[in-house]
């Protein structure tokens, strides 16, 4: 029989106690183990929570912004268009007082030009010279 072979066929208690030491260590590294395995799951499921309450702060922080944005644009667009409108009254305004004082010019333009056409047809019909009488054809023209 060779050593190795005396050795495993012989063991006393110093040698049962030390398997028992072993296996008492290692049934505790196990326990070690399992119970960083659990806290590492806990962990993970941990910051997974928080992550996913991040990503929904970060979307409705998203979505707020978004709208203010879009109120902000749209608040804008009030503004300019208001703007706008208001140049364009003013402008309309403008160009009637323009078209009423040029209404007044054609007016009396109008009201000329039908005077004189008047006065001519009036000087065309007067006989030059005396008056005509009543009755007579004197002064009329041929």
């Amino acid at each position: 029989m060779d050593r190795v072979t005396a050795m495993t066929d012989k063991h006393g208690p110093a040698e049962d106690n030390l398997l028992q030491l072993i296996a008492s260590k290692e049934k505790e590294l196990e326990a070690k183990v399992a119970q960083a395995k659990a806290e590492a799951r806990r962990v993970v499921d941990e910051a997974t929570r928080q992550a996913q309450a991040i990503r929904e702060r970060a979307r409705r922080e998203v979505a707020d912004l978004e709208s203010a944005a879009q109120a902000a644009a749209a608040q804008e667009a009030q503004t300019l268009a208001s703007r706008r409108l208001a140049a364009a009254e003013a402008e309309a305004q403008r160009v009637g007082s323009r078209a009423s004082e040029r209404m007044r010019e054609a007016v009396a333009l109008v009201v000329r030009r039908v005077l004189e056409g008047l006065e001519e047809q009036t000087a065309v019909r007067e006989p030059v010279g005396k008056p005509a009488r009543a009755g007579s054809d004197e002064g009329r023209a041929p």
